[in-house]
């Protein structure tokens, strides 16, 4: 997108927010190419003597103009982070929540920087055949930590909605996601509308226990050096079925690092719980009809004051039926 934030107000509203750092300053503004539902900003800042000064690289999240395309609010993902922070769940140390426009214009949250690489490039180089066993070994086993947290001890339940049944950890994603569909939708899909019918008269009704659900899982959305050292993309977080990340990582192509067999294998060791298959291929369609919602709705991004990312016109044209295709081939439509 050509959305673009100042370094002047964002380096006056850090002043104002550490002052005990004299001489404040943002050194670089950059943002990161990746990420789709909303924009990731690294700013780098130092203060004190010229000579020899500090430095810190602080990570700013904030909305496109036009939203995010996620059917969750920015704050959402800002409570989920200060929650795990100081878990066994390793994520970036959320600093602030700043709603006040008069900075950049609309609502945004600082956080720390976590050092190491994002990007799977050398994940996936050759000779790298162990680190990738090994980081994709310790992201399932974070999943499971992620899966037997003490949620309630932690303050999730002060802003996430909690199943009251075992149906209701589907029911209450999938109506969430069917009302963005009706929010964003600007040309019939009644195949879509197929999905959710589908989703809606077969959610499980049995869970091995209602747990915090990453949502997102998959390579990119972690950040590792030699061993993973944070977890990242929290807006799909909620309260629900585990089974929906099994499914989400076999989704999302987590077998180029570790093998189904053995992802089950790791997770019933680490968690303690019991792979539900029926439930891991229920959520595989619910992700199929998930993604079909966010990239159709990136459509409208397209308007005449607008100048989207050409990444947007690939996802709602291509990905968008390609996910369309797949949830109706699973359910045997």
């Amino acid at each position: 997108m050509s959305e673009e934030i100042e370094v002047e107000p964002l380096e006056e509203h850090l002043r104002e927010r550490l002052p005990d750092r004299e001489g404040l300053r943002v050194t670089k503004l950059r943002r990161t190419p990746g990420g789709m539902s909303r924009q990731t900003w690294f700013a780098d800042v130092e203060w004190g003597s010229t000579n020899e000064p500090q430095k810190q690289r602080l990570t700013v999240r904030i909305d496109h103009d036009t939203g995010s395309v996620i059917a969750t609010p920015l704050v959402h993902e800002y409570r989920v982070m200060k929650a795990l922070h100081g878990s066994a769940v390793p994520v970036a140390e959320t600093l602030w929540f700043e709603d006040d426009p008069r900075w950049l214009g609309k609502p945004f949250y600082v956080r720390d920087c976590v050092a190491g690489d994002a990007a799977p490039k050398r994940l996936f180089a050759e000779g790298n055949e162990e680190l990738r066993a090994r980081i994709g070994r310790q992201l399932i086993e974070l999943m499971a930590d992620l899966h037997t947290l003490d949620w309630q001890a932690r303050g999730f339940a002060d802003f996430m909605q909690v199943p009251e049944t075992p149906r209701d950890a589907a029911l209450l994603e999938l109506e969430r996601w069917r009302k963005m569909w009706a929010d964003t939708t600007v040309e019939p899909k009644p195949a879509l509308a197929e999905l959710y019918a589908w989703l809606g008269r077969n959610a499980p009704t049995s869970i091995p226990r209602t747990s915090v659900v990453w949502g997102d899982v998959g390579v990119g959305n972690f950040i590792y050096k030699d061993d993973v050292v944070a977890l990242t993309d929290w807006e799909q977080a909620h309260l629900g079925d585990p089974m929906k990340d099994v499914a989400a990582a076999l989704w999302r192509g987590i077998e180029s690092l570790i093998s189904r067999e053995e992802l089950y294998e790791v997770y019933e060791a680490r968690s303690g719980l019991k792979i539900v298959q029926e439930n891991v291929d229920y959520y595989d369609v619910f992700i199929d009809a998930q993604y079909t919602t966010t990239s159709s709705s990136v459509f409208t991004y397209f308007t005449p004051e607008s100048v989207p990312d050409v990444t947007f016109a690939r996802l709602g044209l291509g990905i968008s039926y390609r996910c369309l295709d797949l949830g109706l081939r699973a359910i045997g439509t």
